[in-house]
């Protein structure tokens, strides 16, 4: 441990808060040097001792609807399965799990609600690729009007736009390919 501090304690203030960026420390920018070392231990403390505990917050999304497809998929299986349970009573049939016509109406639906779904998603992606709603953020009338405000802006300050526009970095200047 007091390896470690020696060698935090060699770091730039620059390179301590890249390295608290890098593991999640909250507040670094405003931390001084000292700080920045206590958080820095105090972190890879913590994280050495669970680092199971880490992995699963940077991945918390992911895991949350994996978990959520699997209950609904779960909770399919059980309602198909209470279903064939029901027709095979009402045929005088034994309901078994592992038969064919089971499973096979069980991927039937899956698949059938699956198509649905991606049709669904695939058709909103596309929509929202393609079509915007005016006055929205992603409407080009939007930038036009801010674009207008700033310009007012300006011109009241006895400021010419142009010459500002001329002052910006290229990618940041309007017109087609600038």
């Amino acid at each position: 441990m007091a390896s470690d501090k020696d060698t935090l304690d060699e770091k730039t203030v620059d390179e301590l808060r890249a390295m608290a960026r890098e593991k999640g420390v909250r507040g670094a920018s405003d931390m001084r040097k000292d700080e920045l070392v206590a958080a820095l231990l105090r972190t890879d403390g913590g994280r050495a001792g669970r680092p199971l505990r880490g992995w699963l917050r940077d991945r918390s999304l992911g895991i949350f609807f994996v978990a959520l497809f699997l209950v609904s998929w779960i909770g399919q299986l059980v309602a198909q399965w209470f279903s064939f349970v029901n027709e095979q009573q009402d045929h005088h049939e034994a309901a078994l799990f592992w038969s064919g016509e089971f499973w096979s109406d069980f991927w039937e639906a899956t698949l059938e609600n699956w198509q649905s779904e991606f049709l669904q998603l695939a058709t909103f992606t596309i929509a929202a690729a393609y079509l915007v709603y005016k006055g929205s953020s992603e409407s080009p009338d939007s930038d036009e009007r801010i674009e207008q405000k700033l310009d007012a802006l300006l011109e009241e300050r006895g400021i010419n736009p142009s010459n500002v526009e001329n002052q910006l970095p290229p990618k940041h200047r309007s017109g087609i390919g600038g």
